[in-house]
């Protein structure tokens, strides 16, 4: 909360000219901006992936189902989130009324945390792209493939893991930062990791019966 009486918002911004390997955490410069709520609506353009005009990446090959999966993924982008939906409810309200663990004295703001994690996720996995052009992207693409479902169950895999590293290291708002870049860098561990062939296989997906 400001002087005001403002609410707090955390904003992640990643920076351009981003880095990748094959096998390594792909860390990003970030940085917190406060303000109210109101402001959240206004610059939400602001929270986003940007990538340099000459950022040149190889390419994956797709398959016409992974194509297919990958563009009807692209389109649902922009569909807002429908409340009547019951999948993963009970995670969700879990996570919204911050009901489990050790709860730090500072926690973080739900919703920014949610709109960090969307576009965390769309970055990360170059969903964007007519094809990824990354390794954690393509190999993302072959989860997809066999469950259409899987942005769904991803994205809330990491929300549970962001709300555990947040929980780990008793997180200030301060922190928001180092635990999206920490969320961000076990995920693609778990994902690259050879003996992972479902989404279910993930370390982190235990945490979602926690």
């Amino acid at each position: 909360m400001d002087g005001r009486g403002g609410s707090f918002v955390a904003v992640r911004r990643i920076s351009q000219g981003l880095e990748r390997g094959n096998n390594t955490c792909h860390s990003t410069s970030a940085e917190v901006v406060a303000g109210s709520a109101a402001w959240l609506g206004r610059g939400l353009s602001c929270v986003c992936a940007q990538r340099g005009e000459y950022d040149a990446r190889p390419s994956f090959d797709l398959t016409p189902v992974q194509e297919e999966c990958l563009q009807r993924l692209q389109s649902r982008i922009d569909v807002p989130y429908d409340s009547s939906v019951l999948d993963h409810q009970k995670s969700f309200q879990d996570l919204l009324q911050k009901r489990e663990g050790d709860r730090s004295v500072w926690e973080y703001p739900f919703a920014v945390a949610g709109v960090n994690i969307t576009f965390m996720l769309i970055q990360m996995l170059d969903l964007e792209a007519v094809k990824p052009r990354t390794l954690v992207g393509a190999t993302f693409l072959k989860f997809l493939a066999e469950n259409d479902s899987a942005f769904d169950l991803l994205y809330c895999i990491t929300f549970k893991l962001m709300d555990h590293e947040w929980l780990t290291i008793q997180a200030s708002y301060m922190d928001f930062n180092a635990v999206m870049k920490s969320t961000r860098c076990q995920l693609e561990r778990e994902l690259l990791s050879e003996d992972i062939t479902l989404l279910e296989d993930l370390p982190s997906y235990t945490l979602l019966a926690q």
